[in-house]
């Protein structure tokens, strides 16, 4: 079968995120400026339920592999969740991690220390927080357009501030007492909806490989 020569869009999210109101948001602003059929770019959209599931970090993984090979680019959103909370895996966000890992009999698994040294890569790499628009998901989501056109015509982000960023090996960490739980709120569904932000703009290739590996996400063709 011949390979279409459009890109492939690859979905990176976690399980529980379900809702597709703000990805129709994203899609209508990138297909109003062309993006996604001449996208090359990556989105990894950090929530405090990104850490819900292994798969992500497996993708994650690929994403940073592709990025260091120069063939694709990448950049990180923070939703909803601060960068040192994900650099340092604090937080609802080391949570979650903690419990993942747990369910999956990975405490001691080289996996762990591998995943959080890949999250602290992709931490470095410019991007947005959403902290920084006021919780206006539109001026986010215009100004992620407005940074993947940039990166297609070769142009560098803005750099943001950054703190010094510190290793996070697994024992930097314990485990928390969780929160009590909380209702699927308005801010809760926010986060849901965000982490799939992706949805429509990570575009991502995939020959043999996708063959053999499972993924939380799906391709659009």
């Amino acid at each position: 079968m011949a390979i279409q020569a459009r890109p492939l869009v690859f979905i990176n999210h976690g399980e529980s995120d379900q809702s597709d109101g703000f990805i129709r948001h994203v899609e209508r602003a990138l297909n109003d400026e062309g993006a996604i059929d001449n996208s090359k770019v990556a989105l990894v959209i950090f929530s405090d339920r990104y850490t819900a599931s292994e798969l992500c970090f497996h993708e994650a993984v690929r994403i940073y592999d592709r990025r260091r090979e120069g063939k694709l680019v990448l950049i990180p959103v923070f939703y909803r969740v601060s960068e040192d909370d994900v650099n340092m895996f604090n937080g609802r966000f080391g949570e979650s991690f903690l419990e993942t890992l747990t369910i999956q009999g990975f405490r001691d698994h080289p996996f762990a220390e591998h995943w959080m040294r890949n999250v602290n890569f992709i931490c470095t790499d410019t991007g947005f927080t959403s902290a920084d628009y006021s919780s206006n998901d539109t001026s986010l989501v215009e100004e992620i357009v407005r940074a993947i056109k940039r990166r297609l015509q070769g142009k560098k982000l803005p750099r943001r501030v950054q703190d010094e960023k510190l290793p996070s090996p697994l024992d930097m960490f314990m485990p928390k007492q969780p929160n009590a739980q909380e209702g699927f709120g308005k801010e809760l569904l926010y986060v849901a909806i965000a982490a799939l932000l992706c949805y429509f703009i990570i575009p991502f290739v995939f020959t043999d490989w996708m063959s053999s590996v499972s993924f939380s996400g799906s391709l659009l063709f």
